[in-house]
């Protein structure tokens, strides 16, 4: 029972959050030229932050070789669920600038907006290192896959490839800084504290404005591919992380952070690099928005899974 009443604290403090993200933009505190500023400072300050005191001061070299069978299943949950999701997409018949994005929005997971503030919710601050796994898989995969098959589909042979994400280069600097077994500065550490417990409510609070905005926009529109996209994040995902996690012996904890990560909805900067590729953006948009709202009702389902099934 309390790992219910977890679910649906979680579920009541990222409402209130989001909420006070959705009234502060409609009550024109926040505006459509402040959303990029927050997200900035949540991808390029917080979380790198949160990365930093996380990684440095829970992991030690034997911990983070303990961890590399959770990091290889979900590597190949995400693999499996995009080999899985291309024929779905095709057999929908979805033209080309949408193909990609269906794709994308199938396999990848919002694991820094949703994801960290679930995640801490439901199982406290220890699983904090545990979602960095998913992190690593998720947001390399996407750039390296995820972004070249929007571009292919979008019809965008130009352009600029961006650069690995400043959070992802801080990870892999970290990782090099724990086998070498190097201790920062306290007064570093704590700072990066206090930065990286921005994370949870900046997230929220971006993701309730951006809500609002398509809200007010009427943005949201029911479209074909949308209902398999639904069984594929929710279901689908979370399902094939469990197993690929079947081989290898993953801890509890790991393994259900894991199982949450998988199943948190669409990767929120889908609908930029839509838009960036020549793919559908409005289509990424309202799927985006869509498993949002839908995520918040699986939360529970997850953690009545966790606590009667696994």
């Amino acid at each position: 029972m309390n790992a219910m009443q977890n679910a649906f604290n979680a579920v009541g403090c990222i409402l209130l959050l989001g909420s006070v993200g959705a009234g502060a933009y409609l009550l024109g505190l926040l505006r459509d030229e402040h959303l990029p500023l927050l997200s900035a400072l949540v991808i390029k300050v917080a979380l790198p932050a949160m990365i930093v005191c996380n990684l440095l001061e829970q992991y030690t070299p034997e911990m983070l070789l303990a961890n590399v069978p959770a990091l290889v299943a979900s590597f190949a949950s995400i693999a499996l669920t995009m080999l899985l999701a291309m024929p779905v997409g095709k057999l929908l018949r979805l033209p080309g600038e949408r193909l990609g994005v269906f794709v994308v929005m199938f396999s990848f997971s919002n694991s820094v907006f949703i994801g960290v503030p679930v995640s801490r919710a439901l199982f406290g601050e220890a699983v904090l290192p545990y979602t960095l796994l998913y992190y690593i898989a998720n947001t390399s995969m996407f750039w390296a896959l995820g972004y070249l098959l929007m571009r292919k589909c979008g019809g965008t042979a130009g352009g600029r490839r961006q650069g690995p994400p400043i959070p992802l280069a801080v990870l892999a600097v970290c990782v090099v800084l724990v086998f070498l077994r190097v201790s920062l500065p306290r007064f570093f550490m704590d700072a990066c504290g206090y930065i990286g417990d921005l994370v949870t409510p900046l997230s929220l609070i971006f993701t309730g404005a951006v809500i609002a905005r398509m809200a007010r926009a009427r943005a949201f529109r029911w479209e074909k591919g949308y209902a398999a996209l639904l069984i594929g994040r929710f279901i689908l995902c979370p399902a094939l992380l469990l197993l690929c996690a079947l081989p290898f012996d993953v801890p509890e904890m790991t393994r259900n952070a894991l199982l949450v990560q998988a199943g948190m909805p669409v990767m929120a900067s889908t609908s930029l690099v839509a838009a960036s590729t020549g793919s559908d953006e409005e289509y990424a948009a309202s799927g985006t928005a869509l498993t949002t709202v839908l995520s918040l009702l699986m939360i529970p389902v997850y953690m009545f899974f966790i606590e009667r099934v696994l």
